[in-house]
């Protein structure tokens, strides 16, 4: 560093070293700056050109040229193992870019054996980096790039991306169980997994099922049962906060059925009572309780040769795990998932710690509760999850008796319809064995001379007949009750009209009239309708009825004679203009009068509509009726009179004559 003093300019004199008004000013020593200078060119430089190799590689792995992608892919693999080991560390920048050319690469690819070799080969990439950390960081790349592209991925070529998320997680599984599991890369792959598979805002959650289903799939595949609880606590860890956190209720039930309770149906309880309900579903449910379900396993092998075959290919499996199948496939091996240990009280502690917690959701505390039941009664040996009981059938004899059934039917039938009229139970005839063919012929002759000669059927002819006796009475009887009821209203005027004259008088003849005509409504009914009581009996010599009418025949009376008081003492004004009346308002039919009669009025005017009447029109008709019509309505083979277009004024210049008449001409219109 060199140190220089600065003269003042406006002081003409040099400034000494106590003095305020010194300025100091520090150089970097010239040789250092000029090395710095062409160190940062060169590293931009280079910088530049790692960016358009990467460009390079995407443009030719998502190219349409299936050879030029195959040797792309194996110059990348080798350029990533050297640029792992250079001075030049990877960024999240240049693993994207990478990743949307091997994602268009797999989208161009076709045929599923090409595409499986394919996934396996861009999976395996991950085993280019010596360090971990670049690992992860590859892994957490591919899961941002599927998680922005997932939602354009059409219907054709969803199973193929599925299955290059499963290929790609299994790698770096296995990348971790060679390495045994550190806490600390287990932790970082789980944040990347939170960051972008388990938000919803930055992931479809058509990607975060599918890795929920596969994750402790493929962990349990990889590992062969053999790694820590601790491992197992930290990766369920972070979907049980996001459970809590979470108000989507699809992500709660998926978190809660591929997570929490695949870990209770993999353990040792779970797969007992899957064996133990698949021995009672065969047996329909007999029992009432699973528990009282007894099974035995038995494993039995026919020759000792090919349990000694079994055993050596154990043998090969355990010296070469490399060959080992973790999908199942039709006719080679089924592929055995191993149990991943787990504490159910430590998970129970992982809620209880966060339940309190700010950023706890209403959904998910109530989900937590649930599973902290669950796995609580799991703690102690109980499995909580799947059916227990069924309302099962008793064991009985399931012999059917025929004729037991036809009686309950019949019976039942009876409770809803009620006896069928007109026919009569057959008696049963029951037959012994020391019955005779003897006693058979006598009881055959003895039935039919009591059988009665069959019914015929009525003809319609007779239910026409039967029909037109019922009208006939039907009206007899109406035309006397109308005649009784004339008689009983000419009773009632001249009664009436005898009251007005003699008012005295009026009282009795009323009650006589009514009594009669009690009386003679009775007798019509053919007693019927008789009545024993001390009224309905004749007068007695001395004996008088009087009418006593009601209160509201009183007040109506009273209200009339108080109305007519009235008109005749107001005195009506000339000039006042009359009420309109309801009455006047209503129409009122007319009357037609007769010529010959003034004053009657004439019977009602009566519309028949007769459909009976209507009749389709003839063929003949029809061809005679279009034939006398002046124009045929439609001729195909006739021309119009006149065109739709409007003519042309001026004659068209490609027309090379339109210099002579012949094109003046056009139309008639000049």
């Amino acid at each position: 560093m060199v140190v220089k003093m600065i003269e003042n300019p406006r002081a003409g004199k040099k400034l000494k070293p106590g003095n305020s008004n010194k300025r100091i000013r520090l150089q970097m020593p010239v040789v250092e700056a000029a090395e710095a200078e062409p160190v940062a060119v060169a590293q931009a430089e280079e910088r530049s050109i790692l960016v358009a190799k990467e460009l390079k590689f995407v443009k030719s792995l998502a190219g349409n040229d299936p050879k030029l992608r195959r040797k792309v892919l194996k110059n990348l693999k080798i350029w990533l193992n050297t640029r792992s080991r250079s001075s030049f560390a990877f960024t999240d920048a240049d693993f994207l870019r990478l990743w949307k050319g091997l994602f268009y690469c797999m989208w161009m690819s076709d045929k599923p054996l090409i595409q499986e070799n394919l996934a396996d080969e861009i999976a395996s990439l991950v085993q280019c980096f010596e360090d971990l950390s670049i690992a992860l960081q590859y892994f957490g790349a591919f899961l941002e790039t599927m998680s922005i592209e997932w939602f354009g991925i059409d219907n054709w070529r969803i199973d193929k991306f599925m299955m290059l998320v499963r290929r790609c997680t299994r790698q770096m599984l296995i990348a971790l169980h060679e390495a045994e599991w550190p806490k600390q890369h287990v932790e970082t792959l789980m944040k990347y997994v939170d960051r972008f598979l388990l938000n919803s805002e930055k992931c479809p959650f058509g990607l975060t099922k599918h890795f929920g289903d596969l994750l402790l799939e493929e962990l349990a595949k990889v590992s062969e049962g053999d790694i820590d609880a601790d491992i197992v606590h930290t990766i369920v860890e972070t979907y049980a906060i996001r459970l809590l956190s979470t108000n989507d209720m699809r992500l709660i039930k998926h978190i809660t059925s591929s997570v929490f309770h695949s870990l209770l149906y993999q353990s040792e309880l779970g797969q007992d009572y899957q064996e133990k309900f698949d021995l009672w579903k065969k047996t329909n449910f007999v029992t009432g309780n699973i528990d009282s379900v007894d099974y035995e396993v038995n494993c039995e092998y026919e020759d000792e040769k090919e349990g000694g075959e079994l055993d050596q290919e154990g043998d090969s499996d355990e010296e070469g795990r490399e060959d080992r199948v973790f999908d199942p496939r039709a006719g080679q091996v089924d592929v055995v998932i191993n149990e991943l240990h787990f504490d159910p009280l430590r998970i129970v502690e992982v809620f209880e710690a966060n339940r309190f917690k700010p950023f706890v959701t209403n959904k998910g505390r109530k989900q937590m509760k649930m599973l902290v039941k669950q796995y609580k009664k799991f703690a102690t040996g109980v499995f909580p999850l799947g059916i227990q009981t069924v309302d099962s059938i008793d064991n009985k004899d399931y012999k059917v008796d025929i004729e037991e059934q036809i009686e309950e039917l019949e019976n039942f039938e009876r409770e809803l319809v009620g006896e069928k009229p007109g026919k009569k139970k057959k008696k049963k005839v029951e037959i012994t064995e020391e019955t005779t063919q003897t006693d058979a012929t006598e009881t055959d002759s003895a039935q039919k001379a009591t059988k009665k000669p069959k019914k015929k059927k009525p003809t319609k002819n007779d239910v026409k007949q039967q029909k037109l006796k019922l009208l006939k009475a039907k009206r007899e009887t109406k035309l006397e009750a109308l005649k009784e009821k004339k008689l009983v209203k000419s009773k009632n005027t001249l009664a009436k009209e005898t009251n007005a004259q003699n008012p005295s008088s009026s009282s009795k003849n009323t009650v006589k009239a009514v009594s009669e005509t009690k009386f003679a409504s009775a007798a019509s009914t053919n007693g019927t309708f008789k009545i024993a009581d001390e009224w309905s009996e004749p007068l007695k010599d001395g004996e008088t009825e009087q009418f006593i009418p009601s209160r509201k025949t009183k007040l109506k009376q009273i209200k009339q004679q108080l109305a007519e008081e009235e008109d005749a003492k107001l005195v009506r004004n000339p000039f006042a203009t009359p009420k309109n009346n309801a009455k006047a308002l209503k129409r009122t039919a007319e009357t037609p009068q007769t010529d010959g009669a003034v004053g009657v009025a004439a019977k009602k005017k009566r519309v028949k509509i007769a459909l009976n009447k209507n009749v389709s029109q003839d063929l003949k008709e029809h061809i005679n009726q279009v034939l006398s019509s002046p124009q045929v309505p439609y001729d195909s083979s006739k021309k119009p009179s006149k065109g739709a277009l409007k003519p042309n004024l001026m004659p068209s210049p490609i027309n090379p004559f339109y210099r002579k008449k012949i094109g003046l001409k056009l139309n008639g219109t000049l």
